[in-house]
């Protein structure tokens, strides 16, 4: 994997803090790794658009990577 690039996100999301057990339970997945008390955001990109994704970030990456605005 040596042809990796570095990128920067400039996106906005809508999140909310979430466990990791949390957000397997609200998506009706298996706990695919981790612990279910892994303290993280659930993750909405593009909300309200056809492109709407939603995920499940670990707080220290989603903090370093977001900061809370007003909208």
């Amino acid at each position: 994997m040596q042809d990796l690039k570095h990128y920067q996100s400039h996106k906005k999301v809508h999140a909310r803090p979430m466990t990791r057990g949390e957000f397997i339970e609200l998506k009706k997945r298996p706990l695919d790794g981790g612990r279910p008390d892994d303290q993280g955001y659930f993750v909405i990109y593009n909300k309200g658009t056809p492109d709407h994704y939603e995920s499940w970030s670990p707080k220290k990456v989603f903090d370093e990577g977001y900061s809370e605005t007003s909208k």
